[in-house]
């Protein structure tokens, strides 16, 4: 062995110490529970009536989700500005005192009240979990924006929102990325160039890690929401930064497996799945780099949507490549597509994620260097929020489906059911719409069926009682792969092609157009679609794109 200098040789040890390969959970799903939707949603425990939180319901919100293949599950404690724990730095006795004389008004958090009576959200949660033979995770929101544009218009704001705003935010608006009184999610949350703004939360996660040596990992969200830098800040700086944060809260946990039972914690990171070119979060937004972000100590990236299920999942691959000793779960949630009712929080109707959606993504995503699958605001299937009169009926969350979502060979016997959301594309005179989606045709590749989903504009705020207007669609044009698509001359007379259990999100039968697709026309990969209108009666709008293709051989 060649003789090294004493010094040389003590630094190289050092860094090597800093320098832990990544550690990749076995979990084949993970559940994250909000923890919010316990008093939000009609639940079996959870029935109507004044908003109560419980430990019994803690705990039943844990064992409806503690089913087969579900390994780990996450709880999100609130939204981290205002800590849901015994906190020190900020206790919650003198968070509401200050709510109070700066808004005049008394916190009204049911959360709240249970701590304040030393209820122990966390550690409830925890228990429950290990019980249930299940991890437990703490999933932190690194900048979450919810309700803030209330934040700096005292007095008289409602009590509802003393979860979402702290004394630190609101006596530090200079530390917003925009200047006030902007409300746009982007500009109402912290700037993470200035060093003060991040180290608030710094300081929160390390609390939490050091007062909960049973939790078996952290998760650092960056998704809600994502816009963390100025726009002009070069990327090296924002990944840097990042790799700074993540590396402390590697630290900390490393430090409780050493004082407890050895037990490596793992840390992961939920981030936006897109890479680049969406409006709703990127890799650039959050400053991700993949194998930096492992290198500083993370050992799984939760690939997450903005709110609604997508099948747009080729970027798991590239992170699969620049990080191959990571788990990569990629995330469902319970709804493929929103649209606005009216203003406000809660007022949108949604399509049911079905079963075959749920199936064919994860196909997809498995295909596409996911290891693993998340699942995000799962529960709200359930009754909840504004104008429950249009977006219901409302269902249980279908965790009898999550379990067969680890047997890969049972997804490819399963229709293949592809959609894409086209977000009410307004065609007035003749226009052609291009897309593409991402496609794993299902096995033989055989004949196919596309369907698209045109709505009047009244059609676009109808509520699931209201019939569609009785006119003539007009007639468009559908292309695949190049190739002119015939009207198909049997056509489902269902607003969903297969059979349900859930009664609302689909719209109504004759507000759909089909199309034939030929057998091997599918490509595994991009498919690009062009949907053009000759002649529409009046504005019309495409929401929905689906291909229901069978397997065959």
């Amino acid at each position: 062995m060649p003789h090294r200098h004493p010094l040389i040789f003590a630094i190289a040890l050092v860094l090597g110490a800093g320098a832990q390969a990544s550690v990749a959970p076995p979990w084949r799903m993970v559940y994250s529970n909000d923890m919010t939707n316990i008093i939000n949603c009609i639940s079996p425990y959870n029935e109507r009536g004044p908003r109560v939180m419980t430990e019994e319901k803690i705990r039943a919100s844990v064992a409806e989700a503690a089913v087969e293949g579900m390994d780990a599950q996450f709880i999100q404690p609130g939204f981290s500005w205002v800590p849901w724990w015994d906190s020190k730095i900020y206790p919650l006795a003198e968070h509401e005192a200050w709510f109070k004389q700066h808004y005049g008004s008394k916190a009204d958090r049911p959360e709240h009240r249970f701590m304040l009576k030393g209820g122990d959200i966390i550690g409830i949660f925890i228990d429950e979990c290990h019980k249930r033979g299940v991890a437990a995770v703490l999933s932190f929101r690194a900048n979450d924006g919810h309700l803030q544009e209330m934040a700096f218009d005292p007095p008289n704001r409602p009590g509802r929102i003393a979860h979402c705003v702290s004394r630190f935010y609101v006596e530090h608006p200079e530390y917003r990325r925009g200047a006030l009184p902007a409300a746009a999610w982007r500009d109402r949350v912290h700037n993470w160039a200035i060093p003060e703004a991040r180290k608030y939360k710094e300081d929160l996660l390390r609390e939490a890690i050091q007062l909960y040596h049973a939790l078996d990992g952290v998760e650092i969200d960056f998704q809600r929401h994502p816009y963390y830098f100025p726009d002009e800040m070069p990327m090296n700086e924002r990944v840097q930064i990042m790799c700074d944060f993540i590396k402390k809260a590697r630290a900390e946990l490393d430090t409780v497996a050493q004082k407890t039972n050895g037990k490596h914690r793992y840390l992961g990171v939920r981030v936006p799945k897109w890479k680049d070119d969406y409006t709703d979060g990127t890799w650039e937004a959050v400053g991700f780099d993949p194998k930096a972000w492992a290198d500083a100590g993370v050992d799984f990236f939760n690939l997450s949507t903005h709110f609604c299920v997508t099948q747009e999942m080729a970027d798991a691959q590239i992170a699969r490549d620049a990080a191959p000793n990571v788990r990569i779960f990629q995330e469902l949630t319970n709804a493929t597509a929103t649209w606005r009712l009216d203003k406000g929080y809660d007022k949108h109707g949604y399509r049911r994620a079905t079963k075959e959606m749920l199936e064919t993504s994860a196909r997809l995503a498995y295909a596409r260097g996911a290891d693993a699958l998340s699942f995000f605001n799962f529960v709200y299937y359930r009754e909840f929020g504004g104008m429950r009169d249009k977006i219901g009926p409302f269902d249980e969350p279908p965790f009898n489906y999550l379990p067969k979502l680890t047997d890969r060979a049972y997804l490819d016997t399963q229709p293949m059911y592809a959609f894409h959301w086209a977000r009410d594309q307004r065609f007035v005179a003749t226009r052609t719409f291009e897309f593409s989606m991402d496609i794993l045709p299902a096995k033989g590749n055989g004949s196919a069926l596309l369907r698209i989903l045109v709505l009047t504009e009244s059609e676009r705020t109808f509520g699931e009682d209201q019939a569609a207007e009785k006119i003539k669609r007009g007639k468009w044009v559908v292309r695949l792969n190049g190739v002119e698509l015939k009207p198909s001359k049997n056509p489902p007379r269902t607003a969903y092609p297969l059979p349900t259990e859930f009664k609302a999100g689909f719209d109504k039968p004759e507000q759909y157009l089909s199309f034939d697709i030929p057998a091997n026309l599918l490509k595994d990969g991009e498919n690009k679609i062009a949907v053009t209108n000759t002649n529409v009666p009046q504005s019309m709008r495409l929401r929905w794109v689906e291909i229901l293709q069978k397997p065959t051989r």
